[in-house]
């Protein structure tokens, strides 16, 4: 009796079986289209905008021109009998400019950390304040500087 050889198999010649392969090609592509996103940021993003409403002759202005940023600093220093802000470097004058200037940047980044970084000289009750304000904007993540 004759054994069969694995190597005598091999001359035969191979087939290689393209259905499955097309399943998967088809799978992914499927894949890929429902999990990509349609919406262009350039949407998000503020911007002088035409009202579509109407004659066209509205405009919506956006106060705010933002740069892209990863996370908002707010520091808090005290000169002489008042507090300053310096919301990412920028000195801002009082609190209802600190809590625009938060609300615009909310409305545009939800998620990006608030890092609140007090002086050693600034009463609580300002420091208070302004994690209140970064609530009311509905910022989701508010955090505290470290002293080091």
């Amino acid at each position: 009796m004759r054994r069969h050889s694995p190597f005598t198999e091999r001359r035969r010649g191979l087939t290689v079986a393209m259905t499955p392969m097309i399943d998967v090609v088809f799978l992914l592509l499927v894949f890929f289209v429902w999990s990509a996103r349609f919406t262009q940021i350039e949407y998000s993003l503020p911007s002088h905008l035409v009202a579509a409403i109407g004659t066209g002759s509205e405009t919506i202005d956006t106060p705010l021109e933002v740069e892209d940023f990863d996370r908002v600093v707010v520091r808090i220093l005290w000169d002489e009998d008042h507090p300053v802000w310096l919301v990412n470097d920028e000195a801002r004058s009082d609190l209802a400019e600190v809590a625009a200037l938060l609300k615009a940047l909310a409305d545009i980044k939800q998620d990006a950390p608030v890092v609140l970084d007090p002086d050693a000289e600034v009463p609580l009750g300002h420091v208070i304040d302004i994690y209140d304000v970064a609530l009311a904007a509905e910022f989701e993540k508010i955090q505290f500087a470290a002293a080091m």
